[in-house]
């Protein structure tokens, strides 16, 4: 019994200095983890949101018994594992969202089955490019390009000028073009999946 006592101490008093140890690493690296996570987001709320996690997500790892052996090396692992899963998580919202609202399918209804599924793929394809642009730049894009929305209109709904939302909107095309041509798509077709969204769009007006 004394034995038994002895190694559930021994293996409590291992798991608190591993806590400690998570702590400390956390804090002295807290700074570069976040300039790490700032490689996936634009928005400082959404890198302090990722690093929070990524903290109480090890902290718990190590508190069920985890061995962790580098603990800094286990934490940005884990950081870049919650970031990678929430920017899943936002291009299938934006994915729906767009569907939702601009159309319910890219491709006639007398269209082949063949014909359906390589729409759809081009759809998925342009909404995992949209999803990629940081934050100001993808809401300037989308106003533009899928709801139609003049220059003036964005820049006093977004609260930028003019000047900032032209260069949003060309960045947020130019990478559009080269997400979809690294997929195999030619770099026109960002213009025409956004032309087709946007009639789709007016449509349901």
């Amino acid at each position: 019994m004394a034995k038994q006592l002895s190694i559930v101490n021994d293996q409590t008093a291992k798991q608190t200095t591993s806590l400690r140890g998570l702590s400390a690493v956390f804090l002295e690296h807290q700074s570069s983890l976040k300039r790490f996570i700032a490689r996936f987001f634009s928005r400082p709320q959404d890198v302090e949101d990722v690093v929070q996690e990524a903290y109480l997500r090890a902290f718990g790892a190590v508190k069920a018994g985890e061995d962790v052996h580098s603990p800094k090396a286990f934490l940005f692992r884990i950081a870049k594992n919650v970031a990678l899963n929430e920017l899943a998580t936002k291009s299938r919202r934006l994915t729906d969202y767009m569907e939702d609202c601009a159309a319910q399918d890219v491709i006639d209804r007398g269209s082949s089955a063949e014909d359906q599924a390589m729409g759809q793929q081009k759809l998925a394809m342009f909404c995992g490019a949209v999803a990629s642009l940081p934050e100001q730049s993808r809401r300037a894009f989308l106003m533009r390009k899928v709801y139609g929305l003049s220059h003036k209109e964005i820049s006093e709904r977004l609260g930028i000028s003019i000047s900032t939302v032209e260069k949003h909107v060309a960045s947020g095309l130019l990478r559009c073009s080269a997400y979809l041509r690294e997929g195999g798509y030619p770099v026109d077709v960002v213009e025409s999946i956004a032309s087709e969204q946007r009639d789709k769009h007016r449509g349901s007006e």
